[in-house]
Parts: structure tokens; sequence; C-alpha cells
């Protein structure tokens, strides 16, 4: 999984609840509670971010986006989503 999926919160909270009950007296049970933490967290994710639908315009004058008019406003969908949208370079 995708470390950007999980939440951050969500993985805290269980880490601050599973730790009290955390065995470290032999290497087998405390891979098996490593274990049974990374298979929690796992579950916790969150959403897969929504496609921005409003351009990037400011209604106030002198700033460096342009002013925010009527052709802005009603735009088509985006037929991509945000993942095919954005370029990563090196």
């Amino acid at each position: 999984m995708d470390v950007d999926r999980l939440s951050f919160r969500g993985c805290f909270q269980i880490l601050k609840t599973r730790l009290p009950e955390c065995d470290a007296s032999t290497p087998t049970r405390f891979s098996n509670w490593c274990e049974a933490v990374i298979w929690e967290m796992g579950c916790e994710t969150i959403p897969s971010r929504r496609n921005r639908i409003n351009p990037r315009v400011i209604k106030r004058k002198m700033f460096r986006w342009n002013k925010c008019r009527p052709e802005h406003r009603k735009r088509p969908p985006l037929k991509k989503t945000f993942a095919q949208t954005v370029v990563m370079n090196n």
C-alpha cells in the first residue's frame, strides 16, 4: 500500500492504544504484535483526492492570479483524475 494513502491520525491512535500491550519478552511474540499492528494500520486509509473543479483565480484586484470572470464559472467537468494530471520530475 502507498504510504500516502494511510491516515496519520488513525495510525497514531492505533499505536497509542496498542503500545501498552506490546510483549517483547520473546522475538516471536514481538513479531506477532508488530504484524497485527501493521495489519490494523493498513486498514486506516484516507479516501482518494477528488479532482479540482474550481479554477485558480482570486476575486480581488492587484494579485498574481487572474480575476474571477464569468468564463471561469460552470466549466466542463475534468476528464482526467488527479493522479493522471500530476507529473513528477526527478
